[in-house]
């Protein structure tokens, strides 16, 4: 079980796409910290590491409240002979290089919201205020190299900065980045303008993917990755599909429980409450929330076996229900998965040992290369629907 600790629903950013919703000074105090440590603890199966994230609002505002429930998680692992992961999602404009010492210190894995080069990220996250935020940002992520730590790296793709996502994917990989996850911003309209603009990003951004297999220095990128290696399996595993309040539960410093960090918002709206600390998760609410797609016109769509609009917070973004993606994820599947397709081809076409090994094992490569190299039917039926009206979950 994956248990988000939303240390604050306060930020020192203004993004143009933020889904939180209002920014505001409401810090989890330290039972409800502890506690939920000890939730993470007690819904962990033996054997299985205990998955502890921190989140926001920006988490590291409350600093000194991030590394005391670091210090309890990591002594009470270390008492208990249980192996423990911690995690934090941060904006970087906070970190500072005695702070990536001590979560280097703590094994803390860190996640840093940059949205690529420097027009990019002004387009998208500016200070509050409307001040720069990207030297800031840079600057934590040079700190974090510093401090022995791996540089992952979230992009949200957004219509205000999707025109530069092949220079941005470009400029993460040079900055260091090992791990690029580019997250779509379903929340906003997207044009076909934009939507084109988007596809060429996604076609520089998997040459970008493929240069650094060429040179035996592979890059991880979800958008490529996901895709490939659902392939290579033949399709989704259970454990690929969306696993809120299954295998994640969020944490709002009300005490109130979520199926995941994105869904808590601004924790005034209970139709996606699935529990509170004092009650534990309700199992029979979590079965409620419908999970998508659910939507008939799917079943034809070529792309059905390795679909990703499982995600009830994508879904959610983008139609106002858990369980129904709209046209924009419609397209998103399809585009991304023609264009992974096509350089993951070519990677296997030309013998490469990182991609194979990366993706595919030796063993299998053989056979996954007739598999991909087989004609698919397009598609025929991608939607393009506006945001609908909010439906509850449970419904």
């Amino acid at each position: 079980m994956h248990v988000s600790l939303v240390l604050t629903h306060d930020c020192n950013l203004a993004c143009t796409y933020c889904y939180t919703g209002e920014k505001f000074r409401r810090e989890m105090d330290w039972e409800t910290a502890e506690r939920s440590v000890d939730l993470a603890f007690r819904e962990t199966p033996p054997g299985a590491p205990v998955d502890v994230g921190f989140f926001g609002g920006e988490p590291l505002l409350c600093w000194d409240m991030l590394v005391r429930v670091g210090d309890y998680a990591r002594a009470r692992a270390e008492r208990e002979g249980r192996r423990l992961r911690l995690a934090v999602t941060t904006n970087g404009t906070l970190l500072t290089r005695e702070r990536t010492d001590t979560l280097a210190r703590l094994g803390v894995e860190v996640t840093l919201s940059l949205d690529g080069t420097r027009e990019a990220h002004e387009a998208t996250r500016p200070q509050k205020g409307g001040r720069s935020s990207f030297d800031d940002v840079v600057r934590g992520a040079e700190n974090l190299k510093a401090s022995g730590l791996p540089l992952e790296v979230i992009a949200v793709v957004a219509p205000g900065n999707v025109r530069w996502l092949g220079e941005t994917v470009r400029y993460l990989v040079d900055l260091g980045a090992r791990n690029v996850i580019l997250n779509p911003c379903f929340e906003q309209w997207w044009t076909d303008e934009a939507l084109a603009l988007w596809e060429k990003g996604l076609e520089d951004a998997a040459e970008v993917y493929s240069d650094c297999m060429r040179q035996g220095k592979p890059v991880a990128m979800p958008t490529f990755d996901n895709k490939l290696l659902a392939a290579a399996k033949g399709g989704l595993a259970s454990c690929d599909m969306c696993s809120a309040g299954d295998r994640e539960v969020a944490v709002a410093p009300s005490g109130n429980l979520y199926p995941c960090a994105r869904m808590v918002g601004e924790d005034r709206d209970t139709a996606l409450v699935i529990g509170h600390l004092d009650t534990g998760v309700d199992r029979g609410t979590v079965r409620n929330i419908r999970r998508g797609p659910l939507d008939p016109a799917c079943e034809p769509c070529a792309e059905r076996w390795r679909c990703g609009a499982t995600c009830a917070c994508s879904n959610l973004a983008e139609t106002g229900t858990t369980y129904l993606p709209g046209g924009t994820q419609c397209w998103y599947e399809q585009a991304s998965a023609r264009i992974a397709d096509a350089a993951g081809l070519k990677l296997l076409e030309a013998r490469n040992e990182t991609f194979l090994a990366w993706t595919y094992g030796r063993v299998a490569a053989a056979a996954e290369l007739a598999r991909l190299a087989a004609p698919q039917t397009p598609s025929t039926h991608v939607r393009r629907v506006r945001r609908l009206p909010v439906v509850n979950a449970r419904a």
